[in-house]
């Protein structure tokens, strides 16, 4: 079903949003929330009806409910992702749905996503942001199709363009409604990976907020906090962002101490931001005291700083921003571990050990499948090291497995109390080798 909607910003552009949910009632008022944004509101059913609907016209923004009969809300998203890469998506969940939703941001790479029941500000403020994304997407789209065939004009067509996102870039510092929008964005920009791995340690992190006592309104900003607590980077040079933090001589090592307090005076202008710019501004102090920029130790330091150093660290363990050496999950929460009472708060990464386990961080291969040991078979190959609790390599990538192999691994496991982290072939390469038993 479409609603129709005039165009009221007079650019002729107006987007289309697909609802998607398999109550009736809350389409509609999903439909009436929305109604005073210039956008045309399409609706769908099911998860079967809505790919329908996209394979008929384009959509802007797709918003589905999580818990569907037939295809599930992270099915759609997934499939949306493949076959419509440009189109946002938002995805209704509830507290519950946990896993779903950690299987939404891995498959659907989603772009936000809103408890049940939500709110009509937030709802429309996410609204508004991604489809203003969307449009600067288009629009961009549109001015380098025209220069391509104006050449003459490039430079000064050029020059207008970087002016006005820079117009638009100051005008969305000092709003509040667009500032994790921005974020993002800028981070995408400069990190391929970076907007999906910053989604999940926020995810992360609202977890553990939970497991360790925070308030709901401590939890939000701990979360907005995971997602602006990167302002600071934006200012590196291309070089410090492109070699890990050892490498860094004493010049960039005072940029990077910079880090949290231009994050957080970024943010100086937005007094709702006040919780989560403290939390910025505390992540690199260290639990024994010697960590910057003020030197607090232990319990002095905001519970919310202490859970965004270890999430924060976590990943740059796993991206290699460290060492230039990029780990495997395990031996990033080992390297956590490591630093318990001397960098990190052991409460915080007890708490992180529990839900780590969770959240795939690096991203598979197109032949590669992360399996657990029940679900191996003679003949498949690894197609990564296979590391045992501690860090130890227990078998190289290419190994042909068998019987008495899997065995062990499975006994491995009861033994240790902790699942291995497999990852096979899909399809294995020819040069593989056989186990010796």
């Amino acid at each position: 079903m479409l609603h129709e909607a005039t165009d009221k910003s007079g650019t002729g552009y107006i987007p289309r949003v697909l609802l998607v949910d398999d109550e009736a009632n809350v389409l509609k008022a999903l439909a009436r929330t929305l109604r005073q944004e210039s956008v045309a509101i399409l609706t769908a059913p099911s998860g079967e009806d809505a790919l329908a609907v996209m394979r008929e016209q384009p959509v802007d923004l797709l918003i589905s409910d999580m818990r569907m009969p037939g295809m599930s809300g992270a099915e759609l998203l997934a499939e949306a992702a493949q076959t419509w890469p440009h189109t946002r998506r938002v995805l209704l969940t509830g507290y519950a749905d946990l896993e779903s939703t950690i299987k939404a941001v891995n498959e659907g790479q989603i772009s936000s996503y809103l408890n049940k029941p939500w709110n009509d500000l937030e709802l429309r403020r996410v609204v508004s942001d991604l489809l203003q994304a969307r449009f600067l997407e288009l629009e961009n789209a549109a001015l380098t199709a025209e220069l391509a065939t104006k050449n003459a004009e490039l430079e000064n067509l050029n020059s207008a363009l970087e002016a006005k996102v820079r117009k638009r870039t100051e005008e969305l510092r000092y709003s509040y409604e667009h500032m994790v929008t921005l974020a993002s964005s800028l981070s995408a920009q400069r990190d391929q990976n970076g907007g999906r791995s910053t989604l999940l340690d926020a995810l992360m992190a609202q977890e553990m907020a939970s497991l360790l006592g925070m308030t709901e309104e401590e939890t939000d900003a701990l979360r907005k906090a995971v997602m602006l607590s990167g302002l600071g980077r934006l200012g590196f040079t291309d070089a410090m962002l492109s070699k890990p933090y050892c490498d860094y001589d004493a010049q960039e090592l005072q940029q990077f101490r910079q880090w949290p307090v231009l994050a957080e005076a970024a943010l100086f202008g937005v007094p709702a931001l006040a919780v989560a710019s403290d939390y910025i501004r505390h992540q690199f102090e260290r639990f024994d005291g010697s960590g910057f920029p003020d030197g607090l130790a232990g319990e002095r330091i905001p519970l919310g700083s202490r859970i965004l150093a270890v999430v924060r660290d976590y990943s740059d363990w796993i991206s290699g921003r460290f060492n230039g050496v990029e780990c495997n999950p395990l031996q990033a929460r080992h390297e956590i571990e490591a630093m318990t009472g001397k960098r990190y708060d052991p409460q915080v990464v007890e708490a992180f050990i529990r839900v780590a386990r969770h959240y795939q961080h690096s991203h598979l291969n197109q032949n590669e499948a992360c399996i657990s040991s029940q679900a191996l078979k003679p003949g498949m190959v690894l197609a990564r090291d296979l590391f045992s609790a501690r860090g130890m390599v227990l078998l190289k990538k290419h190994h042909r497995v068998d019987h008495d192999i899997i065995h062990k691994m499975q006994h491995l496991e009861q033994l240790m109390d902790e699942p291995l982290e497999i990852h096979v072939y899909r399809d294995p390469p020819p040069a593989a080798t056989d186990s010796e038993g």
